[in-house]
């Protein structure tokens, strides 16, 4: 039966952006440069839409390490090559492939800049540090602000962008290996363009705060239809319930108190959506979630608002949600009035004490 059940997970997976691995026991990390089956739970399959991004003008972005300080990439292009591995503490297939990493960063950290960039999808700087600190990784780590996840259209980690000296992109994919290994090698012998470098600039991340309103933000329902979340003046207040389909499944191998977390938010939400003087609605994380999982996830779960897919990541950037589940209260003028993240035991306070305003 619990063979069974791990198969189930994975074919949910399979159904959403490729087959990110079953919520079974984190597995031992592979031996470097061996290849895995599909059937293995650390396997990901390739997303052929990463690879439309070698030849790109690498992002110009300055990303921070855990430590505090500022890693600016222009300032690497046309130095030495870049090496940008993105995962996430959670992900299986970024643990089996942790063991790649120190070795790539141990055989080549002089010589080109190897930096382990996490995904900053339900992470927070604690718990990148005490992942760092568990397996080891001495290279510098830092915390994707969602821009660099955009500009690759990162629907699933790990990912890995090889960066030539002239600043364009030469490998993106999920897989580590061969492929990884061979454009490493491509990279340590570029030379910088005679042209300069190129670079493709990011536009700067806007994060509401207080008393901001809403902007109007593309979703997709889990019929693949465009929707717009709601934005505007309103009868009502608002609430937007922020999760992901896969929380309370997939974290139970890895990190089951966060798996619990996000159940007992759920299950918070289910309660007070009932409250019809407050306009409900739920987003969804797009990470490992095409319209199809969101489609089985209702069907399953039968929420009591409505439900959609952030398939950009525009609204967990917009609203600056790090950890869920998460809830943003919005005024009778569609002003952000306050986020409450991470912590379920937080939501009917911060709903009943929003009423009482009124």
């Amino acid at each position: 039966m619990r063979r069974l059940a791990q198969l189930s997970l994975l074919l949910m997976f399979c159904c959403a952006y490729g087959p990110q691995p079953q919520a079974a026991p984190a597995p031992e990390a592979k031996p470097t440069g061996a290849t895995l089956s599909p059937k293995d739970p650390g396997y990901i399959e390739e997303d052929p839409v990463l690879a439309k991004l070698v030849g790109k003008p690498a992002p110009a972005l300055t990303l921070k390490s855990i430590d505090g300080k500022s890693i600016n990439l222009s300032d690497l292009y046309g130095t030495r090559p870049v090496y940008l591995k993105l995962w996430a503490t959670y992900c299986i297939p970024c643990r089996v492939q942790m063991p790649g990493l120190r070795k790539i960063f141990a055989s080549y950290g002089s010589e080109m800049a190897v930096i382990a960039v996490n995904a900053g999808v339900f992470d927070d700087i604690g718990k990148v540090k005490q992942f760092a600190q568990d397996f080891g990784l001495h290279m510098p780590v830092t915390i994707d602000d969602g821009r660099l996840g955009a500009w690759i259209g990162m629907k699933a980690t790990p990912v890995h962008l090889v960066i030539g000296r002239d600043g364009r992109v030469l490998f993106a994919g999920h897989q580590d290996g061969p492929k990884l290994d061979a454009a490493i090698k491509q990279a340590l012998a570029s030379k910088t363009s005679p042209a300069g470098v190129a670079t493709t600039r990011l536009a700067d991340l806007v994060t509401l705060r207080t008393g901001d309103p809403i902007p109007p933000i593309e979703l997709q329902s889990s019929d693949g239809k465009s929707i717009t979340l709601p934005h505007g003046t309103s009868s009502r207040l608002r609430a937007i319930y922020f999760s992901a389909t896969w929380c309370e499944s997939y974290m139970k191998s890895t990190q089951p108190g966060e798996a619990e977390n996000c159940k007992l938010g759920r299950e918070q939400i289910d309660k007070l959506a009932s409250n019809q003087r407050i306009e409900w609605f739920g987003v969804m994380s797009h990470m490992w979630t095409a319209p199809k999982a969101l489609a089985k996830y209702e069907s399953k779960m039968k929420p009591p608002l409505p439900l959609a897919v952030d398939s950009s990541g525009a609204a967990f950037r917009t609203f600056g949600v790090k950890r869920f589940p998460a809830v943003a209260l919005i005024d009778t003028h569609g002003r952000l009035i306050k986020l409450v993240e991470g912590d379920p035991a937080k939501f009917a306070t911060a709903i009943s004490s929003l009423q009482a305003r009124r």
